[in-house]
């Protein structure tokens, strides 16, 4: 009997982040996978393991790209999980020194542990994230990677990479997106993802929020008797990616200091920062020189706030025209007002997407393109002057870099 495809058998699966019904979150339970995986022990440690999870509204995506680099400069076998994707599904499993997408032996490799300590039938129940999910745990034992990043999807109390069982969680900021899944305030929304930790968990850092969710932070901590690191938020007028390196040098040096001194690679946490991190894709990337395009994933209006802040920092001097895409999900039209101001200031052109995947926000009609004119579009605006950013969801880059 063959082996199925690992990528062909994920497609069969339940996937919402292209349903987008995060309605089913409401009778959701970890269970039925937490069983699957314990009956067969692949989330087990075969050896000393060092497994971070990290969550948060925004930023999370570099952070756990950083932490990577950073664990991987220093010696340790690096293995990195993150979501979503800019192309590929690959993208989401990488292994250290290159980060590369994991490549399809590696792929066969998974599937046949899977299938052969377990069947289709079994295996079925699964969600697409739940898939990738097994996936990355199976490789990265088999691989023997001692240090485990774990990017969290969604919220953190019901996210598959809970079930890691994080030795430390890293909270990166914190926003309003997805309400209906994890609360309607800030401080709902982070206590879901504070639900990640596990009886393992021995630490937290994150990046020092506003009062009442300070609070919070230090009330969970203390009852869980969890050691808490607060790194400043982001300033303002200074580059995100540039502030989440810094986070992330911060937490290095600090587990070296303070928790991990067993794990002996961590010895030389000093040497992480003369190494320099290769930036994390899709992240204030320029996908073309000319014309000048960029793109950013900000997808909620904190992000969006924070990118604009970045590109003037990144960038200074330079005008940006904007062409965005809204899932539908997301708060359109606040963020499209927001958008509006800067290209007012700028005194640049604004587009956004009006297709079947993405929706126009209400009352920007005049500032639509169809997909069919993005590249039309994007080649009109460039200048010496000016560039354009991209921005709205990750979906957005397959668009611009074809």
């Amino acid at each position: 009997m063959s082996i199925p495809d690992f990528l062909e058998f994920g497609s069969k699966l339940t996937n919402l982040e292209k349903t987008r019904n995060f309605n089913v979150f409401g009778d959701y339970s970890l269970d039925p996978f937490r069983k699957l995986i314990d009956s067969h022990g692949w989330r087990d440690r075969k050896k000393e393991r060092l497994r971070i999870s990290v969550v948060g509204t925004n930023g999370k995506g570099s952070v756990s790209h950083f932490l990577a680099g950073s664990f991987s400069n220093l010696g340790n076998k690096t293995g990195l999980y993150t979501s979503p994707h800019l192309f590929d599904p690959k993208e989401r499993i990488r292994l250290s020194p290159n980060f590369d997408p994991v490549n399809e032996e590696d792929l066969k490799e998974i599937s046949n542990i899977l299938f052969t300590e377990s069947n289709a039938e079994e295996l079925s129940f699964l969600s697409w994230f739940e898939w990738f999910t097994l996936g990355s745990f199976v490789l990265f034992e088999k691989k023997d990677i001692t240090v485990q990043v774990y990017e969290a999807g969604l919220g953190g109390r019901l996210d598959a990479t809970k079930l890691s069982e994080p030795d430390i969680l890293v909270v990166c900021a914190i926003g309003e997106d997805h309400k209906a899944v994890l609360g309607n305030t800030k401080e709902a929304i982070l206590k879901e993802k504070l639900g990640i930790v596990s009886e393992r968990t021995k630490i937290v850092f994150a990046l020092e929020p506003e009062p009442s969710l300070l609070k919070i932070l230090k009330e969970f901590c203390s009852e869980k008797n969890l050691e808490l690191f607060l790194f400043p938020s982001l300033p303002e007028g200074r580059s995100y990616l540039d502030h989440n390196q810094e986070y992330v040098k911060f937490i290095v040096q600090n587990l070296q200091r303070n928790i991990y001194r067993g794990l002996s690679s961590l010895e030389k946490a000093g040497q992480a920062n003369s190494k320099p991190l290769v930036l994390p894709p899709g992240r204030l990337e320029i996908v073309s020189n000319s014309p000048m395009i960029v793109f950013d994933p900000a997808h909620n209006p904190d992000a969006i706030r924070v990118t604009l802040a970045s590109l003037s920092s990144a960038f200074p001097g330079k005008r940006f025209s904007i062409l965005a895409g809204f899932l539908p999900d997301k708060e359109g039209e606040s963020m499209a007002e927001k958008l509006l101001d800067y290209t007012k200031i700028q005194k640049s052109n604004l587009y956004f997407l009006d297709s079947k995947e993405f929706k126009l926000p209400q009352g920007f009609e005049s500032h639509a393109i169809s997909r069919e004119q993005v590249q039309e579009t994007l080649q009109s605006l460039g200048s010496e002057e000016e560039g354009t950013l991209v921005l709205g969801s990750f979906r957005l880059y397959s668009y611009i870099k074809t």
